[in-house]
């Protein structure tokens, strides 16, 4: 088929890092416009594919020549520019996160099941072949039920970003950054029941609004999944001394991951396996460095076959896996703890 024009809307960091290696390889599209307010940034990513610049979004959804957009903006904003690129009739791809919460993503999914477009989000962990492998033992009955997951994100983050910490432009801390978590969570272990939370926050200056207006830095989630089984997940902003970790328990064996490798063992076997991809040798993602590809090609590979999911979902060769719902689910989780942490008690979730 033809290459899909796509125009980007949101041009910074993320975009850079994780999408402009994809499209540099890609035949299946093509960036003809770029929008950012900053207008520097969006005539340099536009130079690199001889797009137009812009500084209004608006600019990219009115040409005829769009058929879709991948939108890399920070949270706040994702809403109105979903449900206009809708109505414009393009397809739309969103950076992590969907929205800031339920409400939002009903929206978007409404506006785009009305114009008939696809809505999907670039959620890059799915595709990442260390939880693929941990999804197939959980699907081949290898590790067997679930009966305890665990999460552990204990850090520092430098409160000099320019909007992370305001809660009306991120969402919050679990909305912007766990939510990856959510996602993967959902994916492996099933949907949720409940959610029981303590969120809080830590002064810290910088880039930190007053604390009524400023996101949670700390928060501790228990996670009851309807198939059986819970996970604690603990995440922190504030910690100056980290601590992380990552793994499950189940009825016949147990496992520990990260996106360098996956480690398990069950009751019967003598010692532990071990699974971590090897970086091909090919001439995928190859213009980055040599250096730069041999350490993070797998996050580059994650979120391109991501962003290469939601090209053939629009050309029809596959269902989309990353919807618009699949979005939604995530966020109602970091709502529901949200809740739970106001109202000291767990909150039991919709099923959709």
């Amino acid at each position: 088929m033809d290459k899909i024009r796509v125009g980007v809307i949101g041009s910074g960091g993320i975009f850079k890092g994780l999408h402009i290696p994809y499209y540099e390889m890609t035949d299946r599209a093509e960036i003809v416009a770029v929008a950012d307010m900053n207008e520097n940034s969006a005539k340099e990513v536009a130079g690199r594919f001889d797009a137009d610049a812009y500084t209004d979004y608006r600019k990219v959804l009115e040409r005829d020549d769009v058929d879709a957009v991948d939108i890399s903006t920070h949270p706040k904003p994702h809403r109105d520019i979903t449900i206009a690129a809708a109505e414009a009739g393009k397809h739309i791809l969103l950076e992590k996160p969907m929205c800031r919460n339920v409400a939002e993503a009903d929206e978007m999914i409404a506006a785009a099941n009305k114009a008939g477009v696809m809505l999907q989000v670039a959620y890059m962990m799915p595709f990442h072949p260390v939880y693929q492998k941990l999804k197939e033992l959980l699907d081949n009955g290898t590790l067997g039920d679930l009966h305890m997951a665990y999460c552990n994100q204990i850090g520092w983050f430098n409160p000099g970003h320019p909007w992370l910490f305001i809660k009306e432009e991120s969402g919050g801390m679990l909305v912007e950054q766990a939510i990856h978590n959510f996602d993967v969570f959902l994916w492996l272990y099933g949907p949720v029941e409940s959610v029981y939370a303590y969120t809080s926050h830590i002064p810290l200056g910088g880039t930190y609004p007053d604390e009524d207006k400023a996101v949670e830095n700390n928060a501790i989630l228990l996670i009851k999944f309807i198939e059986g089984g819970s996970c604690m997940f603990i995440k922190s902003w504030a910690a100056e001394v980290g601590h992380g970790g990552e793994g499950l328990v189940c009825s016949k064996g147990s496992a520990t991951f990260s996106q360098g490798g996956l480690t398990w063992k069950t009751h019967d076997m003598k010692k532990t396996e071990t699974f971590s991809p090897a970086v091909p040798d090919d001439d995928t993602y190859n213009t980055v460095s040599p250096d730069v590809r041999k350490k993070r090609y797998w996050s580059y590979a994650s979120k391109g076959m991501s962003i290469d999911h939601w090209l053939k979902c629009i050309a029809g060769e596959e269902k989309p896996t990353t919807s618009g719902l699949v979005g939604r689910a995530g966020i109602e989780i970091a709502e529901a703890a949200y809740r739970s942490s106001e109202s000291g008690m767990p909150v039991t979730l919709t099923i959709k």
